[in-house]
């Protein structure tokens, strides 16, 4: 499995309804692991929590949920992919530097004169289909195009330590060097890397790293998503309960432009797609008593799922199958924060976004309501400020989104006093006077 979709191209997956993500980060290669030899290949795929086997190397390996929901085979007490608790506790299992007071950084993260532009956190894109909680950094080549030796260096904002490691090449099968690192910078800031190339010299479990360090050289296949973590920041999730058998960090997303120094900060907002603060984005858009922010079907464990869809992928086509099945989002577009998305984790197998007729906004779907909405979904287009054509290679800051005149189903929405959802998915009817109640076909969400 490779990267199926190009950095820049995601920008043109945006005129239609279905997508991957920027990279391809689901992390876990698909089939059950079952190796030549009769035991299990360490980052592939497993079917039951738990079960255990014997690796490649001989070490025994345990099947374990990942922060994405997904089962893989990885080493007992090695990363911590889950559970609750304190950011430490879920980044370096709690045995942080304490002597360490970094909660700044004092560095970039690479040369943002090198840098194409930036999308902002929360973006909801293919399979990701709540928002997503990193940025996207790009560079004017696409990430199947290489460039030479040492053109994009990948650098570390401050002093720290490296905590987690994960080699996309080998658990991918990537024909690149593709790398996921997060440093612990203090018992209260970390920094993520995901989809970094060749590691710089230095850079293993373990290993400290100075401000400015590289950290890897991404010319091979540039392009990498970076998420910052402070355990003084707190979201505003509705339920935090919803991410603690996955992505438990979800809540300590910070917004990462406010740690840089003032110089480096400017240069980073400059090149963000968005227009408006915060340059950044945002991903906690939950409003209780309405339909806008995550939610995740009834009993399906939040945002893990429900743990037994094994992860598959068409992205040529529109289908693609996992932990996202039972996912939804109603929010603000990532980059033109006036458009509303509908994101749904599977609208005939696939993972999509719409907008609607008449661009309607979430908040007005309240539990005063005593019928439900039904909302038409339609797929949408970008439109540049000036009036220029959208050029998906070199996207312009402050694009908006246009909803095309062509309905592609219906969403009936109705938002209960509990807290909860009941929504129905209808494809390809048009006509929402066609909606005279709902069916079987309904379901429940939660936040």
């Amino acid at each position: 499995m490779i990267k199926l979709i190009l950095p820049i191209a995601i920008l043109s997956l945006l005129l239609t309804a279905c997508g991957g993500g920027p990279k391809d980060d689901q992390g876990g290669q698909q089939g059950q692991g079952q190796n030549s030899a009769g035991g299990v290949t360490e980052g592939f795929l497993c079917e039951k929590e738990g079960d255990r086997g014997q690796g490649e190397d001989g070490n025994e390996l345990l099947c374990q949920v990942m922060g994405d929901g997904k089962l893989v085979w990885r080493p007992e007490g090695g990363e911590k992919p889950m559970g609750g608790g304190t950011i430490s506790q879920i980044f370096s299992g709690g045995q942080c530097d304490a002597d360490s007071k970094v909660n700044k950084y004092t560095a970039g993260i690479g040369d943002v004169s090198k840098m194409s532009h930036i999308y902002p956190m929360g973006g909801m894109l293919g399979t990701h289909i709540t928002p997503i909680d990193h940025i996207y950094v790009y560079y004017p080549e696409n990430s199947q195009t290489p460039v030479a030796d040492g053109s994009y260096l990948v650098t570390s904002p401050a002093d720290g330590k490296i905590v987690g490691l994960e080699d996309f090449q080998k658990t991918n099968n990537y024909p690149y060097p593709d790398h996921r690192v997060i440093i612990e910078h203090s018992c209260d800031l970390y920094s993520v890397f995901i989809h970094i190339g060749k590691l710089g010299e230095g850079i293993a479990m373990g290993a400290a790293v100075k401000a400015g360090q590289t950290v890897a050289d991404d010319s091979v296949s540039p392009g990498y998503d970076f998420s910052t973590f402070d355990q003084n920041v707190k979201l505003v999730f509705a339920n935090p309960d919803s991410y603690s058998q996955a992505e438990s960090w979800k809540s300590y997303t910070a917004n990462p432009f406010d740690y840089f120094p003032a110089a480096e900060k400017s240069k980073l907002e400059a090149i963000s797609l968005k227009a408006t603060a915060p340059f950044d984005g945002k991903i906690d858009w939950d409003q209780e008593g309405t339909a806008q922010g995550n939610w995740f079907e009834k009993d399906s464990n939040g945002y893990r799922g429900k743990g037994d869809q094994t992860a598959s992928y068409d992205n040529h086509g529109k289908v693609a199958r996992g932990y996202w099945d039972t996912h939804l989002a109603i929010a603000p577009d990532a980059v033109d924060n006036k458009s509303f998305i509908y994101s749904i984790g599977d609208w005939e197998g696939c993972p999509c976004q719409f907008m609607s007729v008449g661009n309607v906004d979430p908040k007005t779907l309240t539990s005063s309501a005593s019928t439900p909405a039904v909302i038409s979904l339609v797929e949408f287009e970008i439109k540049n400020s000036d009036g220029s054509a959208h050029n998906p290679n070199k996207p312009k800051k402050g694009y908006t989104l246009s909803g095309s005149n062509k309905v592609v189903g219906l969403l009936a929405v109705q938002v209960n006093a509990d807290g909860t959802i009941k929504v129905e998915k209808i494809p390809g009817k048009t006509d929402a006077k066609s909606f005279t109640g709902f069916s079987e076909n309904a379901r429940t969400y939660v936040r």
